[in-house]
């Protein structure tokens, strides 16, 4: 989200440069009134980034004193922390943005009154260090700069030209003050005064996305191998000697279904203590029912889908081999092996929705992020239910059908 508040040329050719970045999706406006569609303010950023933390966790502001007094941008980033690896990219790309084409963009506004003699005289020095410290012909490499337009917005922008107008301002303040990292953040540090402001997620620990996700994803390999031992007790003739008794086949595949969920949920919970101790994921008492709640309804679907599995395959191999490729497609689609916005849209958007890693990630994070009751999940939760009721029922009618009882 970009919030213009400077409402300058230098705002929109900086919101223009972002549109241009392929990793980012930007959002100027919030609501459209009758034919015409209302700038965002920052007031209703921050409650986007706090009440939707699903779909949007950062925005720029761009203040009224967007240029700095003496030399550079004034910005302030509101963000939601939620994954680690999101994070560390959006701020990386927006620094690469910026840093790559703000400087030219501040040499060409005339708030600073930057005459073209000065840009020439910058380009002379300029091209000089350049040849010094990675050699060529400083002419030659005076009329390339010029004549791709060095100071120029839009054609001849190119990241290389930019990465090496980076490199020769660093190159040259390290030749001149005899350090090149502190000279370089009292360079960048002066063009781009960054405050940000983390508005949602504080105390909280991003790893809980990880400890969910590896729990989540093997739960699955658990419950599959657990209800694939219903091959090895029908080969070692159980069933026929329970079947001799009073039990019937439906209380033979509830009794696996208690005991693989019973299995699952110690699971879950030995996991998610693990998590406490060494990564502080819980953060407030009232995370555990939630999180506990949560936990049943994904062992539920879990243990659901191991039964399919088993009542779909003839062998306890046959059975092992397709859960090991549907649960590691359901763990990449569904965001636990890798954040969800690494992947492609089309994939977010059509195939990730049904599997049912994605409800599951989305409940604990749910809980243990967003601090959501268990009335905050119920989308989840009924998710998640239905999916175990009714592949539970394909299973059961599957296992009546087959040869497991003969």
């Amino acid at each position: 989200l970009i919030v213009d508040e400077a409402q300058s040329e230098t705002s929109e050719k900086l919101i223009e440069l972002l549109r241009k970045e392929d990793t980012f999706a930007v959002h100027t406006h919030m609501r459209k009134e009758g034919d015409e569609w209302v700038p965002m303010d920052k007031a209703h950023a921050e409650s986007q980034i706090r009440t939707n933390a699903g779909a949007f966790r950062y925005a720029l502001v761009l203040p009224e004193n967007l240029l700095d007094d003496d030399f550079g941008f004034n910005m302030e980033m509101l963000y939601n922390p939620q994954n680690q690896i999101e994070n560390s990219i959006v701020q990386g790309m927006l620094q690469k943005t910026l840093f790559s084409q703000g400087f030219k963009l501040l040499m060409n506004n005339p708030e600073y009154g930057i005459t073209e003699d000065v840009k020439a005289a910058f380009d002379n020095d300029m091209s000089k260090i350049i040849a010094q410290h990675f050699g060529g012909d400083a002419e030659q490499i005076l009329a390339e700069m010029q004549s791709e337009s060095f100071w120029g917005f839009g054609a001849g922008d190119g990241d290389s030209d930019a990465d090496s107008d980076s490199d020769a301002d660093s190159d040259a303040d390290t030749d001149a003050d005899g350090g090149e990292e502190d000279t370089e953040d009292d360079f960048m540090g002066g063009m781009f005064n960054f405050e940000k402001t983390q508005v949602f997620g504080k105390g909280k620990n991003p790893m809980a996305q990880s400890v969910g996700g590896w729990s989540v994803m093997f739960l699955l390999f658990s419950l599959t191998g657990a209800a694939s031992s219903l091959f090895e007790e029908r080969d070692r003739g159980l069933f026929l000697r329970l079947l001799s008794g009073p039990a019937s086949r439906a209380q033979i595949l509830w009794s696996k279904f208690v005991h693989c969920a019973s299995l699952g949920m110690l699971q879950m919970v030995t996991l998610m203590a693990f998590g406490e101790i060494v990564f502080d994921i819980i953060t407030s008492p009232a995370q555990v029912f939630p999180l506990f709640v949560i936990s049943i309804f994904t062992v539920a679907a879990a243990t659901s889908f191991g039964m399919l599995l088993s009542s779909i395959a003839t062998t306890p191999a046959q059975a092992n081999g397709m859960g090991t490729f549907f649960i590691l497609a359901m763990s990449a689609f569904g965001g636990a092996m890798f954040p969800l916005f690494m992947m492609p849209e089309f994939i977010r958007t059509y195939i990730s929705p049904f599997s049912l890693v994605y409800w599951a990630m989305d409940g604990i994070l749910g809980v243990l992020w967003r601090d959501a009751g268990v009335l905050g999940v119920l989308p989840q939760l009924g998710v998640l239910g239905a999916i175990a009721v009714v592949v539970l029922w394909i299973s059961l009618w599957r296992f009546n059908r087959g040869d497991l009882f003969r």
